[in-house]
């Protein structure tokens, strides 16, 4: 089975993926590790393929020599938690890499851990979730048994996208035109929202993901949150101010 997540700038894309990662059984494969793994790779250390699940599987030797050196164990790590089909808890590398977000808020994006989508196809998962920001109607894979539609309302994505340096104030932080907007489902969003809710299967907004600790967005896929999906959304929620959580939780 597949599934798309598109989302257009500071709408929590990243957010929504991570809450599908561990509260389903769906995988991507979120960072070209295998290209990190073989540039570091000794000429005795099997290939990606021949890698075993787990990293005290590896000959003793082998095992201390990759352990003594923090980047090749972290690389090794990273590239078994991809093989065996993304992170699925809270405590995985790839997971807390994600959300070391800076304090300086201008730097959020830089944590962000891209999934990597050609990858994922040419992965053997049995799941698979593409993910694609700023989406065109050309990008929607219509292949796809689930394809979703991340959005939240304008006021609500002009915020987040300015205090993090994303979408429209990527490169411009002192963007102030307002971009075109349009009625949907009661709220004034960016208008290429609109645009592309026709192309997919489920339009799911934002505040109703966070107000329900990611149920809204796991019911697509007829699954339950668990710990992991809690523990997600009050840390993501940590790392806003307290208007952006007024907002989020639909308490303005």
């Amino acid at each position: 089975m597949n599934a798309q997540l598109v989302y257009f700038g500071g709408s929590g894309g990243f957010f929504a993926l991570w809450h599908i990662l561990i509260g389903t059984d769906y995988s991507c494969v979120l960072q070209d590790t295998n290209q990190y793994y073989n540039n570091i790779r000794g000429s005795d250390w099997p290939t990606v393929d021949e890698l075993p699940a787990n990293i005290n599987e590896l000959p003793i030797e082998l095992k201390q020599e990759i352990k003594s050196n923090k980047d090749h164990f972290e690389v090794v790590q990273q590239v078994l938690e991809n093989k065996n089909g993304s992170p699925r808890c809270v405590n995985s590398r790839f997971y807390k890499s994600q959300w070391d977000v800076s304090e300086d808020r201008t730097k959020w994006k830089s944590t962000e851990k891209k999934p990597y989508n050609k990858l994922t196809q040419e992965s053997d998962f049995h799941n698979k979730i593409f993910f694609d920001w700023n989406p065109s109607e050309e990008v929607i894979m219509k292949d796809c048994d689930k394809k979703i539609l991340l959005y939240t309302d304008y006021e609500t994505q002009a915020m987040l996208a300015k205090n993090k340096n994303a979408w429209m104030y990527i490169k411009n932080a002192d963007v102030q035109k307002k971009s075109k907007t349009i009625n949907f489902n009661g709220d004034e969003v960016y208008h290429r929202v609109d645009e592309i809710a026709k192309y997919t299967d489920y339009q799911v907004k934002l505040q109703d993901i966070v107000t329900s600790q990611g149920q809204a967005l796991l019911d697509v896929f007829g699954a339950t949150i668990n710990e992991n999906n809690r523990y997600h959304n009050n840390k993501w929620l940590s790392l806003h101010t307290e208007v952006e959580k007024r907002c989020l939780l639909n308490e303005s």
